[in-house]
């Protein structure tokens, strides 16, 4: 079965439509459609549902993803092993990422990474703790720069253990304390992410019996903050998304005590490509020095 139509097809699955995923491919419209009609015709099934605004995947389509995703895996990494046996270190690297790892991490990782290894490239996507975790376990990238949660279907190298602030706006009242228990927080205006099972900050608070007045919920850490600065309620955000910043808002360390311990997850079941292996080796060097 041709790669390259297995490649298209997962292009077409992300974004639900022809045209854009021949944009981002540099085929035409009628290029992907040809393509794909070329593979149904070869596994002998529909593989889209068609609608007004784009396509979906049939039952029969997404039960082959998973095996699809394992195959172009297992092919990059073929493909690497032999550049690298042939003395030339090439392949790409797919990096699944929390916003703040992307921007306070990867920059630096990457670039001194790249002076030695011009020619590995990578391919970057940023997601929450769910997101990550289904990313890692159905191949979607080769590692995630994400946080450790028990029981999670896959293997986690620990770099680094981030702590966990209260953040207030200026001229609030907890600004007169040192640290801020979390007790506190119970039925007070509250600034979130959404949920996910595995969120840090619903886990925080779920185990200290806590139930704050949830005001808003947001999908990005620095959207949280920006409510917070505007006096739309406090918030509870990691060391690594503060960094460097400075407004309307101040921190405070927690009590307990809290962190979420960072770090790259990769498939249990994967065989690393080699430029994977490299990158996690000089990765983890970089982060823990």
């Amino acid at each position: 079965m041709d790669i390259k139509k297995l490649s298209v097809l997962l292009t077409v699955a992300d974004h639900g439509n022809f045209t854009k995923a021949g944009e981002e491919l540099g085929y035409t419209q009628s290029g992907i459609t040809h393509m794909m009609k070329s593979l149904e015709t070869e596994v002998g099934f529909p593989l889209f549902n068609k609608g007004h605004h784009g396509v979906s995947l049939t039952k029969e389509c997404e039960a082959l993803l998973p095996s699809i995703r394992n195959l172009l895996s297992a092919n990059e990494t073929l493909n690497q092993e032999i550049s690298f046996l042939k003395g030339a270190k090439r392949g790409t690297i797919k990096i699944g990422s929390y916003i703040s790892c992307a921007i306070h991490w990867l920059p630096e990782i990457i670039n001194n990474f790249q002076k030695q290894y011009p020619d590995i490239l990578f391919e970057i996507a940023e997601g929450d703790e769910g997101e990550l975790a289904d990313w890692v376990e159905n191949n979607k990238v080769d590692i995630g720069f994400t946080s450790y949660h028990k029981g999670q279907p896959y293997r986690f190298i620990p770099v680094f253990d981030d702590p966990m602030y209260a953040v207030f706006p200026k001229g609030h009242p907890f600004t007169a304390y040192d640290e801020i228990p979390l007790t506190w927080y119970e039925g007070v205006p509250f600034v979130v992410s959404e949920y996910t099972y595995i969120n840090e900050v619903y886990k925080l608070l779920k185990n200290a019996g806590v139930k704050p007045d949830t005001k808003y919920i947001l999908s990005n850490d620095f959207s949280i903050l920006s409510m917070v600065e505007h006096n739309l309620g406090i918030s509870i955000l990691p060391g690594l998304i503060l960094r460097n910043r400075s407004g309307n808002f101040e921190k405070r360390p927690l009590v307990p005590r809290s962190f979420r311990k960072l770090g790259m997850a990769i498939s249990s079941t994967k065989e690393l490509s080699p430029a994977a292996k490299i990158f996690i080796k000089y990765a983890r060097e970089y982060l823990l020095s």
